[in-house]
């Protein structure tokens, strides 16, 4: 895997970057030590990625998903919003908060197709002279 050939940052760190407004896409490094951690089974081999508004801090969205990719794209549970993305990881039987994001927007959609395919009578007019 190429992954493992690149060194690992001093520092843990989790990224939340919209994609478009149906998606996000989510990065996370994670030090020598914290990857060790996983490695030994000391954490389980699956993290838990959860998204809340960032307004309130309630919970929107869990994904689980495997920590060694280190990247994940994700649906955004509503468009226009903001959010905040945290990763956890079990430690036995209990989910342990490892990392938190920046909060980012998801922009929302311009509305429906058949919206925005809708142009004026007037607007025809005006285009086609």
């Amino acid at each position: 895997m190429p992954e493992l050939s690149k060194p690992l940052p001093a520092e843990d760190r989790l990224v939340l970057l919209p994609k478009n407004p149906g998606n996000f896409f989510i990065f996370w490094q994670l030090s020598a030590g914290r990857a060790e951690a996983f490695r030994s089974g000391a954490l389980g081999p699956d993290v838990e990625l959860r998204l809340s508004y960032s307004d309130d801090l309630t919970h929107a969205h869990s994904y689980h998903l495997p920590w060694q990719p280190g990247r994940a794209y994700v649906r955004v549970p509503d468009q226009g919003r903001v959010y905040c993305a945290a990763l956890y990881a079990q430690r036995g039987a209990n989910w342990e908060k490892l990392l938190e994001s920046n909060t980012a927007a998801a922009p929302a959609a311009a509305g429906q197709a058949e919206d925005r395919a809708y142009a004026s009578l007037e607007f025809h007019k005006r285009v086609s002279t």
